[in-house]
């Protein structure tokens, strides 16, 4: 058996000889080679030849009618394309993931690399390199990203197709969001980009629930903490996670358990310590009340603002919601916002002042202290905006604040799936 294994393993050097002609004329062939014929190399035993077809069709995919031509090509090409995810070369799969990631950017093809198992594919390709300490593969959590736009990629990434797989891939989203958490204090790492995918699969209730699940840790409170980090990706991924998450209602009460939440998500918005008076921080989280007294700088991101905004709103479509809110006093850092900017943006404003409005106006609020009349006072007062059923206490009456009786105000619910929710008169 000895001499078998020694003289079957003698044999690759003479064809490696004789290959390195043939390799040499491919090569030479790839740039110029129709569609069709490319795609018969990206799966050549000869790793130079792969490299090769693989880095061809990336520089095609680069372009819309590149991608096109991929799209309309006969035959399962971009399945095909696909399953060269498993290629165990770091050239040939980095080229391959270009492409893929590419491909994605129109829809009709990240359906299809949905539907060929490209999700699970690249989850399993992050988590086993991650577990092994090996070099986590060029572009395998853009990918993820990508596929994840879409909810074909969602469903299977979630594990709702029936294939018996929808506890292996719980498992990997959290061995993820394990290393994920990891990374924080490295930078210019390439996990960062998983909090984008994190913000994907929480538009679907599945998602929602797995990262808000006390018996898996509460993973809602790892992925928010990037809204501390000085990282774009960390950041928006975080602020959409959250607003994904408060979309529904029925998981209002089990995120107002973490106060901490409320306060990552507004401390982008916590601008000069002079804007804050003692009273504002009383009662509020330490971390949020730190950064209050020593000040910071409002974001300047538009986008991340406004997945702010919108998820404060998506708090007020509950009571649970709005006692989590005023409960962890953040209204008054984002009313404090508008006064960040000589010019701020009309869009922002009016949607600061829809979430002052309905935490104050839709509920009872009862109020034991001076501290808190002079709170909720300041607030109102600033807003124009008045508060309704409150049991108003002497002292508040002496600061000529009255009660509105009716009020009517409408929410705007995930900009992501254009769904809106009206809120009727009490």
């Amino acid at each position: 058996m000895a001499e078998g294994v020694g003289l079957a393993a003698a044999a690759p050097d003479v064809k490696e000889e004789g290959m390195e002609e043939e390799e040499a004329l491919i090569l030479s062939k790839l740039e110029t080679m129709a569609l069709d014929d490319l795609l018969q190399f990206i799966d050549n035993k000869s790793r130079l030849v792969r490299i090769g077809a693989s880095s061809v069709l990336a520089g095609l995919s680069a372009s819309r009618s590149g991608r096109q031509a991929l799209i309309e090509c006969k035959g399962d090409v971009i399945e095909k394309i696909v399953e060269r995810i498993n290629d165990d070369h770091d050239a040939a799969l980095t080229a391959i993931l270009a492409c893929l990631v590419n491909l994605c950017e129109e829809e009709e093809a990240a359906v299809r690399m949905a539907k060929a198992g490209a999700g699970e594919k690249t989850m399993k390709k992050i988590v086993g390199a991650l577990e092994v300490g090996t070099r986590l593969p060029d572009g395998a959590p853009k990918l993820l990203v990508n596929i994840s736009r879409v909810f074909e990629g969602r469903k299977r990434m979630l594990g709702y197709v029936s294939d018996g797989t929808s506890e292996e891939r719980k498992k990997e989203i959290l061995q993820l969001l394990h290393y994920f958490e990891e990374s924080r204090l490295q930078k210019d790492n390439d996990l960062a980009f998983l909090a984008l995918f994190f913000e994907n699969i929480s538009q679907e209730v599945m998602g929602a629930n797995l990262l808000c699940d006390e018996g898996e840790g509460f993973k809602l409170a790892v992925v928010a903490k990037g809204l501390a980090e000085n990282n774009q990706e960390r950041q928006l991924g975080a602020a959409g996670t959250i607003k994904n998450c408060a979309f529904f209602t029925e998981l209002h009460r089990a995120v107002a358990e973490h106060e901490d939440v409320a306060a990552l998500l507004v401390l982008p918005l916590v601008g000069e310590s002079s804007s804050f008076e003692d009273d504002d921080m009383q009662g509020m989280y330490p971390g949020l009340a730190s950064k209050c007294r020593i000040g910071g700088k409002v974001t300047e991101d538009k986008e991340l603002r406004r997945m702010i905004y919108e998820g404060l709103l998506l708090f007020c479509r509950s009571k649970d919601g709005r006692e989590f809110l005023r409960k962890t006093k953040v209204i008054r850092e984002v009313h404090k916002f508008e006064e960040a900017f000589e010019k701020p943006d009309e869009d922002h404003i009016e949607m600061i002042e829809r979430i002052v409005e309905q935490t104050m106006l839709l509920d009872e609020i009862v109020l034991s202290t001076a501290g808190e009349a002079r709170y909720y006072g300041n607030i109102a007062s600033d807003a124009s905006c008045w508060i309704r059923h409150v049991a108003v206490p002497e002292y508040w009456k002496a600061d000529k604040i009255e009660t509105l009786s009716i009020y009517r105000a409408t929410t705007t619910g995930s900009s992501m799936v254009g769904r809106r929710k009206d809120i009727d008169d009490l």
